[in-house]
């Protein structure tokens, strides 16, 4: 217990963002908290510092704009988790969602996402052929993609696998491996001299 410890609203102030963004980081860990005897949230000054620290003008959290990010997924659940996930990244986001691959393919024209996360399993144009599409196409070569499946690996392989430059992750979504991906891609599209991996 540090009596430099910040109330929810007194952090909220801190770092720029509403009290409900500060309860969201805790609630995922971002932030380091603890409860008063009288059941009131008490945030950790030095978590709220490193936090901070990380949302500085030269970090990449600070970048000039948010970054964009469509989700491709017939899910109606999965959706409202991915919205609920990322809206709590600690950096600006602007989320796109798309229920099948040509609503999806849509987007990606209308907006050219950072980030785009594609299931496989899509209605009408599946995931295959929406990421092969988007590789094949030099405008999007800055474009991160993730597919996120279920599918074995065996079976994406007899589908033809994916290109190289495509992630995969399996299922249950693994939402701290996609925040970091989403980082590194908002520092990449603040920096264009830096490459895709």
């Amino acid at each position: 217990m540090n009596p430099n410890d910040h109330t929810t609203r007194a952090a909220a102030q801190l770092l720029g963002v509403s009290v409900r963004t500060v309860q969201l980081w805790l609630e995922k860990g971002q932030l380091q908290g603890w409860k008063t005897s009288g059941g009131h949230r008490r945030i950790s000054h030095d978590s709220v510092e490193q936090l901070r620290q990380l949302r500085a003008p030269h970090s990449p959290l600070a970048a000039p704009r948010p970054l964009n990010v469509l989700v491709v997924e017939d899910n109606a659940s999965l959706l409202k988790l991915y919205r609920k996930q990322i809206s709590a990244w600690p950096f600006a986001t602007t989320l796109f969602t798309a229920n099948n691959g040509f609503e999806g393919l849509v987007l990606v024209g209308k907006v050219c996402p950072d980030l785009m996360v594609c299931d496989l399993r899509l209605p009408g144009v599946t995931g295959f052929q929406i990421v092969r599409a988007l590789c094949a196409m030099p405008r999007y070569q800055h474009m991160r993609i993730v597919v996120v499946s279920g599918m074995p690996t065996n079976e994406i392989a007899a589908h033809g696998d994916l290109p190289k430059r495509v992630s995969v992750m399996g299922k249950p979504i693994d939402f701290q491996t996609l925040q970091h991906i989403g980082l590194a891609q908002l520092a990449r599209s603040s920096n264009p001299k830096q490459t895709q991996p």
